[in-house]
């Protein structure tokens, strides 16, 4: 990508941009709680509006509200440019929470730059839905390349249904970073990096790091200083781990610059964004300010844009519907859990109330809400009562939806004929009842015509 091409997609990114940060603003959406791995300097707090740091929100938004917050915030602040995704968990652990925003912001104003942070782990996986998204800015963090340092910094990962860690957990999510950087790179997207620095465990290793994202082709590396207060909680904190002094990081941010190429190479103006985070660079809006005329015209502009979004995805269903030939006289329930009523967001051991749906060729419809007769201060419900318990509950029913669930969830509830479904995790509750009901109706479909 020549210099001019360069300059034109980062102009007004305040991140990519140092000249921007002062001139344009930006959003981060917090609609992906979830994560793949658990690094030790992170401690992901909801509720929370006393901290400004990564992975701290005051709630989780779902798509629709996300979409109605951005509108809001544009008719309320000049020249907001980038829409943001960056927790307070992982955006691709949350894939189709994600996604189905990005495409809903495409739907409202193609102008919005769209802008995703991962650990790594998931990205090889959606190459391919970042490009036809036009996501044109990824940050990837990545601490560390030697996997026994890395084992240091992350306490577990998980990958393809199965937790890993140290050196292993490390390794995988090395060679996963790596591959995914790649993949952007030569797709024609801008990379910036994000390094943690960590006194004692990575501040010798970084310029390792350096010259491996210079091999890569990443845009610009960002050295980022450890948060380790002890009121944060996190694991390097309550160890007693540092935070860097301003020497140290001046001097590791130097010789990062002197690998990759330059000061302009060594992202400088960073500020460590909260999940939610509104305004510029430093400069954090307060989202009260919204007058109700605003938050009025916002609802019915969302409204809109959500119908045209579900009459073109209406659209393109029944096409495929009429090439698959569902039986639209089959019909499955499927069960959500869900704490907060909206969504589907609890995991497989901490579930008591199930969202229970009819799912057809015509649709996903209520039929009752399910709630098991006790809750989670019994701790005397081992997670084998609780299999029973559950399994029992939703005898009838198809495919169970949740967050996450163990292997024995898995096996002793597909034993029983339910399908334990953890790909819909932080869908609405009907959403993710269709997605859930219509992919096993395809399944039986598939089965019947085999």
């Amino acid at each position: 990508m020549d210099r001019d091409a360069v300059k034109a997609k980062i102009d007004k990114h305040p991140c990519y941009c140092k000249d921007a940060h002062n001139k344009f603003a930006r959003i981060h959406l917090p609609v992906a709680p979830a994560c793949n791995i658990q690094c030790n300097y992170c401690n992901r707090k909801y509720d929370c509006s006393n901290e400004s740091r990564p992975g701290v929100t005051s709630s989780i938004l779902t798509p629709e509200h996300a979409l109605e917050k951005v509108i809001m915030v544009k008719h309320s602040i000049e020249n907001l440019s980038v829409v943001g995704i960056a927790g307070p968990g992982d955006a691709l652990a949350n894939p189709e929470a994600t996604f189905e925003t990005l495409r809903l912001l495409k739907t409202y104003d193609k102008e919005l730059i769209p802008c995703i942070s991962t650990n790594g782990l998931a990205l090889p996986d959606h190459l391919d839905d970042i490009a036809e998204l036009k996501i044109g800015h990824v940050t990837v963090t990545m601490n560390a390349v030697d996997p026994e340092i890395g084992q240091k910094i992350y306490s577990w990962i998980h990958y393809n249904d199965r937790t890993y860690h140290g050196v292993e957990a490390a390794r995988i999510l090395m060679e996963r970073q790596i591959e995914g950087i790649k993949g952007l790179v030569e797709r024609g997207i801008l990379v910036k990096v994000n390094t943690v620095l960590i006194p004692g465990i990575n501040d010798a290793h970084i310029g390792e790091v350096a010259k491996k994202i210079k091999e890569l082709g990443v845009f610009i590396h960002n050295i980022i200083p450890l948060m380790s207060k002890p009121e944060y909680g996190t694991k390097f904190a309550n160890d007693g781990v540092p935070e860097p002094t301003p020497e140290l990081i001046g001097k590791v941010r130097f010789q990062c610059a002197e690998i990759m190429g330059g000061f302009d190479s060594v992202m400088q103006h960073c500020r460590q964004c909260r999940a939610d985070a509104i305004g510029k660079l430093g400069q954090d809006w307060d989202f009260n300010n919204v007058t109700e005329d605003v938050k009025a015209a916002a609802s019915m502009l969302k409204a809109q844009v959500i119908n045209n979004r579900r009459h073109s995805f209406s659209e393109q269903f029944h096409s495929e519907w009429k090439v698959r030939t569902y039986d639209r006289s089959k019909m499955v329930l499927v069960a959500v859990a869900s704490n907060n009523h909206r969504m589907a967001d609890i995991s497989f051991k901490n579930a008591r109330n199930f969202y229970v749906y009819e799912v057809s060729g015509w649709g996903a419809h209520l039929r009752e809400i399910r709630t098991l007769d006790y809750d989670n201060s019994q701790a005397c419900i081992k997670l084998s009562g609780h299999l029973k318990n559950v399994a029992a509950l939703l005898k009838d029913c198809a495919v169970m939806v949740c967050t996450v669930a163990g292997k024995n969830a898995f096996n002793d509830m597909n034993k029983k004929g339910i399908l334990v479904d953890t790909r819909q995790a932080y869908k609405g509750i009907e959403e993710a009842a269709w997605e859930a009901g219509s992919k096993r109706l395809a399944e039986m479909n598939r089965s019947k015509t085999a």
